[in-house]
């Protein structure tokens, strides 16, 4: 085979998978497209939903006075929290789809998470719950969101104080600890635990082990650490409690300065 016929077959590849590559980025285009286009028409489908059970929900209110009279108010007080559950479901899907104006900037982890304890140290001893907290001694810093992180953070406790029962010693450790170029935030609890099915489904919206649960709140968690360049991981055991760990880019400029 001469020369030419070599770099005429290596000309050919090139343009074959040149080609082959623009399919699929033209096909990843239309894609994100349509993913853009069906998230824009489902928020807005959302917010025309939640006018009309607003309206609903105001005659309800006023007719309430009147069922009470012929006691048939418990109809109204059911009607309303259905109301109110739909209109919970409705705002979370509305700030998971909503595109994310985030400020980022550097978080002291060990500090973010004795404000956590702060927030909680009451609830905690109300429902005789042990709340400790472990800071890593090199003081990490991570980069992204405070108010996000917070979500994700107070979602979390709150779902561990959930899963205790009042009745039992609770106890809910909140650490952080350096791992590599990451930093881990870790929440442990005693509580009810999970089995192992849901602990796979754990993410996927609308799935909740709640009975008025929502099933939105850990898969909003998960977009926003993910966004972030973390991860959540959880490990679970039914009738032993359920591990957290969230990993986050370390930044290790702040981390130095400290």
């Amino acid at each position: 085979m001469s020369e030419n016929q070599l770099m005429n077959m290596q000309t050919d590849e090139c343009k074959n998978s040149y080609e082959a590559l623009r399919k699929d980025y033209d096909e990843l285009v239309l894609k994100s497209a349509y993913h853009e286009q069906i998230g824009t028409l489902a928020a807005g489908i959302a917010h025309e939903i939640r006018n009309p059970l607003t309206t609903v929900k105001g005659f309800l209110q006023l007719i309430q006075p009147f069922l009470a009279q012929i006691e048939k108010e418990e109809y109204a007080k059911i009607a309303l929290k259905e109301i109110d559950r739909a209109n919970e479901i409705l705002y979370e899907f509305l700030n998971a789809v909503k595109p994310s104006s985030r400020v980022s900037t550097s978080i002291d982890v060990n500090h973010l998470l004795r404000e956590i304890e702060l927030l909680y140290e009451s609830e905690a001893k109300l429902r005789n719950i042990i709340l400790t907290i472990k800071y890593d001694t090199e003081n990490p810093f991570i980069y992204m969101d405070e108010k996000q992180l917070k979500q994700v953070l107070i979602n979390m406790i709150k779902n561990s104080i959930e899963a205790i029962d009042s009745r039992h010693q609770g106890r809910i450790e909140l650490s952080s600890e350096i791992s590599g170029k990451y930093v881990n935030i870790i929440i442990k609890d005693n509580g009810c635990g999970l089995p192992e099915d849901a602990v796979q489904s754990i993410f996927t919206p609308f799935f909740t082990t709640k009975s008025e649960g929502t099933g939105l709140g850990l898969p909003i968690c998960k977009k926003i650490i993910d966004e972030s360049g973390g991860q959540i991981n959880i490990s679970s055991r039914l009738g032993e409690g359920t591990m957290i760990k969230i990993e986050l880019p370390l930044c290790t400029e702040f981390k130095l300065n400290a």
